[in-house]
């Protein structure tokens, strides 16, 4: 079996309802289980979304026990005083990337821009996170308007910095004509007509997008026909992650794009390069 790389992982106790949370045996027992061999941890450090934090200094710590399973993110909160400076510092101790930035903040947010000016001299990609008034999902988190104008401004503005797409609001738009305030957060049925996510994926070499999480699944799923024509046609700008958050969470992720590439419905190439290959070359691993 293949094994694969899980740009989107979560370590620790995040929300209060899960005491038992996940400690670092939980995730590597859940990667092998899932055939993962390395994933990516991503701290939390911005206060609206979870009940608690995860530092990146806790994530370093974790990653430097098991250097041959985790890789370390670094989450320096916008709002925070010297952003600059203390994403250079975590690049310098050994992260790879930014994320996930998850704060309530317009993506095209001057603060923001600080974040993506600093990662882009890092050589840092940043994962966020858009579900801000999508459906049943409340307002804790980056937002857009639909059709994604702000983050198409934020590519254009900043094409040093490589941006991994992640979240409802966001996947919802893999659709053209989301409505943020009449549809689900998990959008139904078939892809009439390709949207800003296919769009951006293919205009821009620093557009990227993980496929983790429920809202990732439901993208792909909603249409399976749609969902692995865009595997094949985005294969370059695509990474795998599951974004496994709590424990006992059931991750249908890595069944969905295994069966994907073992019923013929994606190529070898597509496989490998979002299982995989993508990511070596993003985090020069």
């Amino acid at each position: 079996m293949d094994l694969l790389i899980d740009v989107h992982m979560h370590i620790g106790r995040l929300y209060f309802s899960d005491p038992e949370g996940l400690p670092p045996d939980t995730v590597l027992r859940f990667m092998d289980e899932h055939g993962i061999e390395i994933a990516c941890l991503l701290p939390m450090e911005n206060p609206e979304h979870t009940d608690f934090y995860i530092t990146s200094d806790y994530v370093l710590e974790v990653a430097r026990e098991h250097p041959d399973r985790f890789l370390p993110f670094c989450n320096v909160d916008p709002r925070r005083r010297d952003v600059r400076n203390m994403i250079r510092h975590y690049r310098d101790e050994g992260c790879l990337g930014y994320g996930e930035t998850i704060s309530t903040l317009a993506m095209d947010d001057p603060l923001m821009e600080v974040v993506y000016e600093a990662c882009g001299e890092a050589g840092m990609p940043i994962i966020f996170d858009l579900m801000h008034g999508c459906g049943n999902h409340d307002a804790r988190s980056c937002f857009d308007e639909p059709g994604l104008p702000r983050y198409e401004r934020m590519l254009q503005a900043h094409p040093e910095t490589v941006f991994i797409g992640h979240g409802p609001h966001f996947w919802a738009n893999i659709a053209e004509g989301f409505d943020p305030y009449t549809e689900k957060s998990y959008p139904e049925g078939p892809v009439r007509e390709d949207g800003p996510v296919v769009r951006l994926l293919k205009t821009y070499p620093n557009a990227y997008a993980d496929i983790s999480a429920g809202s990732g699944h439901n993208a792909l799923t909603r249409d399976p026909e749609f969902g692995c024509r865009f595997l094949e046609e985005c294969r370059d700008s695509l990474l795998f992650g599951t974004d496994l958050c709590r424990s006992g969470q059931t991750v249908p992720n890595t069944g969905t794009f295994r069966n994907a590439f073992a019923g013929g419905k994606i190529s070898r190439e597509a496989y490998e390069k979002i299982g995989w290959r993508n990511a070596r070359e993003l985090l020069g691993i």
